[in-house]
């Protein structure tokens, strides 16, 4: 009998873990995406709308993302982080949490949190530490979370205003699955639209309060949502005024501060950065597609996963020449 592919094994795992009602909203997903048509899929069962993905291509080899994304979309957090583990394992890199077996828990292990320890990133004293776990190297994933307002410029024109949000919505995105391809564990409403929280309140709170590291993209119309200031005429903006209120209420606390980072997509213009954060480093401007090898996007990566690349380190620091020398 054929040995059942690690791919296969994980869309059957998926298949087993799916309700009825997560089946029903994997189909509309995938339709109201347009990946399959509507005929092919409602009657199709998870392992086969998986198969139909991959022979069209939208699942290739080394690269999950659209896999992930939809069972982000239906909260299991767990096996998005398995199917991003297999693409990584595909594309040569080291497992770090994958177990696929169908039907099979993974075995118990030793709980180890808590029990990190420093690894140095690179060269002289002052180069950045990050967080490994003990005894097997894997990095500790930070959380983020990216905080922004849809329609970046408060536009009174709708045909200007709906692209905008389109260009908007796709920077979001670019960013953030650049940041989860690079060990980042980044949420965004996008990843929840198509199995939309109880209360969006709520989740947008949480999503705050737990994260690592906020984003804030900057724009005209995000820093009048944030700050309270947002025009009774806009269309959008809601969700970031709440946001708002969630950050800075975590921002009377100083302690906080060094959470929240100011991003920019286009030119850094200090002027859309919220007053209290105006002495914070701003990142930016991130081109889009944001992808692991731009300066910009490589300093923000960094940041996120307190490392320095060796050769941007300071050299170690030498001794002194001997007092001949200087004479």
């Amino acid at each position: 009998m054929a040995r059942l592919s690690q791919r296969n094994l994980l869309y059957l795992k998926i298949s087993n873990s799916l309700s009825d009602s997560d089946v029903k909203a994997l189909r509309a997903s995938i339709v109201k995406d347009g990946h399959i048509g509507v005929s092919k899929v409602q009657k199709a069962t998870p392992h086969e709308i998986f198969i139909m993905l991959e022979d069209d291509a939208r699942l290739p080899e080394g690269d999950l993302s659209l896999l992930s994304s939809l069972l982000r979309g239906l909260h299991k957090w767990e096996l998005a982080e398995e199917a991003e583990d297999l693409a990584g394992e595909e594309r040569g890199e080291s497992p770090l949490r994958r177990t696929v077996e169908v039907g099979i828990d993974p075995p118990e292990t030793p709980d180890t949190r808590g029990k990190s320890k420093k690894i140095k990133l690179g060269h002289g004293a002052e180069c950045a530490t990050g967080l490994a776990d003990e005894g097997n190297g894997t990095w500790s994933a930070k959380r983020v979370f990216i905080s922004y307002s849809q329609d970046p410029h408060n536009n009174t024109d709708p045909s200007q205003r709906d692209a905008d949000i389109q260009l908007q919505r796709t920077r979001v995105k670019s960013l953030a699955d650049e940041l989860r391809r690079n060990g980042v564990d980044c949420m965004i409403d996008q990843y929840a639209e198509y199995n939309p929280p109880d209360m969006w309140t709520t989740w947008m709170q949480n999503q705050i309060v737990q994260a690592d590291y906020v984003l804030m993209v900057c724009t005209p119309h995000y820093l009048e949502c944030i700050t309270g200031q947002k025009s009774s005429e806009s269309l959008h903006g809601h969700n970031a005024s709440f946001e708002g209120k969630v950050i800075f209420g975590q921002l009377s606390n100083p302690d906080y501060y060094k959470k929240f980072l100011p991003v920019f997509f286009d030119k850094i213009d200090r002027r859309y950065v919220p007053p209290v954060l105006q002495g914070c480093h701003m990142y930016g401007p991130i081109e889009y597609p944001a992808r692991y090898g731009q300066e910009k996007f490589n300093i923000l990566l960094s940041k996120i996963l307190g490392r320095v690349l060796p050769e941007k380190c300071a050299p170690e620091m030498g001794k002194p020449p001997s007092p001949h020398a200087t004479t």
